[in-house]
């Protein structure tokens, strides 16, 4: 019983804490710096994208197979937080392209 028990605390810190953590990366000023090396960039990169699949395949498994209201809660908060690394890794001008801003000179066509 007491791997089964070490087995569920695995699997729910790896969903609550993979999305958090990808987000944390892309927010940490030493890495974003514009004088950062291109290898640090590319680890970086890396980094971000393994938490957030990780995390992601947790999740959604801790979506189908839970019917508790913390494990899915849990999930949320791992699934959106990835979702916003995600985001901020690879799509820093927003989905539309040029800018986040949808008002202003860029969002008036």
């Amino acid at each position: 019983m007491e791997s089964l028990v070490i087995l569920v605390a695995i699997i729910l810190a790896i969903s609550l804490f993979s999305g958090p953590i990808a987000l944390f990366l892309t927010w940490l000023p030493v890495l974003n710096r514009e004088r950062t090396s291109n290898a640090a960039r590319l680890v970086r990169r890396i980094l971000v994208t393994f938490f957030a699949v990780i995390g992601s395949f947790v999740s959604f498994n801790l979506f189908i197979s839970s019917s508790g209201f913390a494990p899915t809660l849990i999930a949320f908060i791992g699934s959106i937080t990835a979702f916003f690394a995600v985001k901020r890794e690879y799509f820093s001008y927003g989905f539309r392209g040029g800018s986040d801003r949808l008002n202003g000179p860029s969002g008036q066509h």
